[in-house]
């Protein structure tokens, strides 16, 4: 999207003290602005599949003095407790897994009871990343979508999960 981190990351409604995921975290252009945001009572897993990535975000955090982020290497599983994280982010890495299922499964599995996952994919649309997720969970609801940027595909879906 064509908005600064922080913007999208206020639209989502992340507060201090949040669990984060940050799932395909990359360089970490959303985990460091999520960890500045959460505050030291905050925490954010930062999981990617890549060492690099995860080598760069620690490089990052450590520059800039923040010590609330913890990488996670994995291809899908967090090891995280069941029901543990406030918000997942999930932005422009929906269309790369090779079995999303098992990723939403795991991402539904360690989110709270009225978390929130928060999905931007780029060459997916809506109704794509909808039925993507829906097909795995009836858990996760959507509850808001942020505003088209342009022409592109690019939108911000905003899906709670909902208490069994």
């Amino acid at each position: 999207m064509s908005c600064p981190p922080t913007k999208i990351l206020d639209r989502i409604g992340i507060q201090a003290g949040a669990i984060v995921l940050d799932f395909g975290a990359g360089s970490g252009s959303y985990s460091i602005p999520a960890a500045q945001l959460i505050g030291p009572t905050g925490k954010v897993y930062a999981a990617d599949i890549h060492p690099l990535a995860i080598k760069e975000i620690r490089q990052k955090a450590e520059i800039k003095g923040i010590k609330n982020i913890h990488t996670i290497l994995t291809d899908y599983e967090t090891k995280l407790p069941d029901s543990s994280i406030d918000v997942v982010l999930l932005f422009y890495v929906l269309h790369d897994f090779k079995n999303p299922d098992s990723i939403i499964r795991e991402l539904d599995r360690i989110l709270k009871p009225n978390g929130v996952l928060a999905v931007v994919d780029h060459k997916f649309d809506k109704d794509k990343v909808v039925s993507t997720i829906s097909h795995v969970t009836s858990a996760l609801k959507l509850r808001d979508t942020g505003e088209k940027n342009g022409k592109s595909k690019e939108t911000l879906l905003i899906f709670s999960k909902q208490e069994s």
